[in-house]
Order: structure tokens, then sequence, then C-alpha cells
């Protein structure tokens, strides 16, 4: 029973870091739209769905890894990478405060505020950077974990 609830949740995850990605590439497609000045308003509004968008599947996908999801099973499997969890939780926190100093800050634009919308731009762009270090680092510890040959066998 729990190896069927531990791969229906690994495929929650695996489905949620998909839409992650996606929306991550439509932000980003939304960030580098090159709009003429009185095309400001439709970008600033376009940017502040598609962020509110990422940064709900972000925190979605960042509850599921906490709760049940690879960062339990690396710690029951391998709890001398315990340290790597944590800097991996780290990362969570910081993301979490991020989030809403961004979506604040960009809220807080009005679109007449040209300079402000692309200091907010460069912000996301570095937070989107971030977020795709993190997950190198969670791919590198799964596969740390997961995949690798301990020996002992003959």
């Amino acid at each position: 029973m729990s190896r069927i609830d531990t791969r229906s949740e690994g495929n929650a995850a695996w489905m949620e870091h998909q839409i992650l990605d996606h929306v991550k590439q439509a932000l980003r497609v939304t960030l580098h739209w090159r709009t003429p000045s009185v095309g400001l308003p439709r970008k600033l509004s376009s940017v502040r769905f598609t962020l509110q968008s990422f940064l709900r599947h972000l925190e979605r996908l960042i509850d599921m890894e906490e709760q049940d999801g690879y960062m339990v099973v690396v710690s029951e499997l391998k709890p001398n990478m315990q340290h790597w969890i944590e800097q991996l939780q780290h990362d969570h926190v910081q993301f979490r405060q991020q989030s809403k100093q961004l979506l604040q800050e960009v809220e807080e634009i009005s679109e007449y505020q040209c300079e402000q919308f692309d200091q907010a731009c460069q912000k996301i762009e570095d937070f989107l950077a971030c977020v795709d270090q993190h997950d190198k680092k969670e791919i590198q510890l799964l596969q740390e974990t997961l995949l690798c040959d301990e020996g002992g066998e003959g």
C-alpha cells in the first residue's frame, strides 16, 4: 500500500514540476516581450498574472517536496545527506520570502513607472535563475541518493 502511495505522490510531484517548468517558461517569454511604451500596461498585467501563477505552483511544489516528497525519502534512506536537505530547505525559505517581496513590488508598480518595472523584471529573472540552480541541486541530490551504487555485491 505504501509503495502505491509513494508512487502516486511521486507522480503528483513530477506533474507539478512539469507545470511549474511550463509556467516558468511562460513567465520568461512575458518578461522578454518587447513592447513599445504604450504597451507597458498590457505587459505589466501579463507579468503580474504569470508571476502569480508561477509563485502559486512554486509554493505547491515546495510544500509537496517538504511534506511527503523527496526530502523525507532522502532523510530516511541517506541520513548522511541531511546537510543537503537542510540547504535545500533554506532555499525554500528564501524563495518564500523573495516571492512575497517580488509580488508586492510588481503589484505596486503603476503603468507609468517604466524604470521600476524594468528593475522588477530583472529581479524576477534573477529569481528564476535561483530556482533553476535549486532544481539542479535537487536533481544532483536525487541522483546521489537513488542512483548511486553502494557496492557490496560479490
